[in-house]
């Protein structure tokens, strides 16, 4: 239980002015001991959860109190947020930060502050700012010095730059940036950020198509987590291997990686990694297509859904629906469609509720596709234009705005073969 709702956040909140009564010394020592705690569950929760390039810029140690305290409290937000995808604890997280800025006393401070609300920007999908947060930490890495662990916080910067670059589809700027930051943790013998960066230029690749280049970064990857010892990033090179298997359509392959993530993620006790995987897994069932795949695919998705609800990720929750509605509507047999279109508005429900912009305009494209498959041309390309719109509008790049592009090209033109037809017609005289 985050000590976030504990009873010392009250003495937490007037200590950094939320309260007009002075803090007194049963306050001050509460308070000492709360940022104890809250140091304690930083820590549990650092193990558990992935997350990207990160700088802290010393805020752990801060003297100042109230820059500690804010910034602790962010920090357990942030980290919740990754552990639930949830955008609301992000957002609570951005608040933090931005509170803590105006104590910071060094340009390492604050440049750790830019930093993680940068992370946290780039997790609710608003790019602009993240981005604009990353180069403010470019900016002040370049007035600190060595002692400051300036290459850290330009590492983790250019890391961040790098993952809005690939969201917006902009896979040649993603790659500069990425080996950049991959060039510094060499440099500095960061191993972690090192496999960081080689697993995200292996995902660049796989976006790219060129799957070879993918591997070799992502195996690279996984070498470094296997000698480190970090079994939680072991698990993710797994994954994202297994997905560049997949593309391949070397599902047998991909299989085994999934079942080997899977396997980490259940002895570590990592539920989020669990569920992630079973969606693999449901996908690999999917895309197999033989008799009974398609029944396995949907029970992946549902215990990943299960596992999702359990722990309160309700983007992982909206991420099933979405599979099992692909399902129903790959099924295509009685009332499939029907039930594909539900699992689609649950799903697009969810993301609007927590403010998953992506996630909302991939849930209006698979409506769109739905009714497609109906014939209802005027609610489909509806709905294809809203997903559209907020793909635009987020910067977002990739094969969901091109298969939403795809998808209004068909249907203008069946729309001017319709209109031929009806030009071609003749009343009968």
């Amino acid at each position: 239980m985050s000590t976030i709702c504990s009873p010392q956040k009250v003495n937490i909140d007037r200590l950094l002015g939320r309260k007009s009564a002075p803090a007194t010394k049963a306050d001050t020592d509460a308070l000492a001991d709360a940022l104890a705690r809250q140091t304690q569950q930083i820590k549990d929760l650092e193990g558990k959860v992935t997350r990207p390039s990160e700088y802290v810029g010393g805020l752990p140690e801060a003297v100042d109190q109230k820059l500690r305290a804010a910034y602790q409290e962010g920090r357990i937000l942030q980290l919740e947020g990754y552990q639930a995808q949830n955008a609301h604890k992000h957002q609570e997280a951005i608040e933090r930060f931005t509170r803590a800025l105006p104590l910071a006393e060094t340009d390492s401070q604050r440049a750790a502050l830019y930093n993680l609300r940068g992370n946290s920007y780039d997790s609710i999908s608003e790019y602009g700012r993240a981005e604009a947060d990353y180069q403010e930490t470019l900016k002040l890495a370049q007035r600190m010095s060595p002692a400051e662990d300036a290459a850290g916080a330009r590492a983790a910067a250019l890391g961040g730059l790098g993952l809005i670059y690939a969201n917006r589809g902009e896979l040649d700027k993603a790659e500069e940036h990425h080996n950049q930051a991959l060039a510094i943790h060499r440099d500095i013998g960061s191993r972690l950020g090192e496999a960081a960066d080689l697993a995200n230029l292996g995902v660049v690749y796989g976006r790219r198509g060129t799957l070879d280049n993918a591997e070799k970064c992502l195996r690279q990857a996984l070498e470094i987590q296997r000698e480190i010892g970090n079994r939680l990033g072991e698990a993710n090179e797994l994954g994202s291997l297994g997905i560049v298997h997949g593309q391949r359509r070397a599902l047998d392959q991909a299989e085994g990686c999934f079942k080997q993530a899977l396997e980490i993620d259940r002895g570590i006790g990592n539920r989020l990694g669990q569920a992630n995987q079973l969606g693999n897994l449901g996908n690999v069932y999917r895309l197999r297509g033989g008799p009974g795949d398609l029944d396995r695919a949907e029970e992946r998705f549902k215990q990943g859904l299960g596992v999702f609800r359990e722990i309160g990720n309700r983007r992982g929750q909206a991420t099933a629906l979405g599979n099992l509605g692909t399902v129903y509507g790959q099924r295509g047999g009685p009332g499939d469609l029907d039930k594909a279109e539900e699992q689609f508005k649950l799903a697009l429900r969810i993301q609007r509720e927590i403010g998953d912009h992506l996630g909302e305009a991939a849930s209006l494209g698979n409506l769109g596709a739905a009714y497609l498959k109906r014939g209802g041309l005027e609610k489909a390309r509806d709905h294809l234009q809203q997903a559209q719109t907020i793909y635009k509008e987020i910067g977002a790049g990739g094969e969901g705005p091109e298969k939403v592009r795809r998808a209004l090209e068909r249907i203008a033109e069946q729309q001017r073969q319709q209109e031929r037809g009806e030009g071609e017609s003749h009343p009968e005289g």
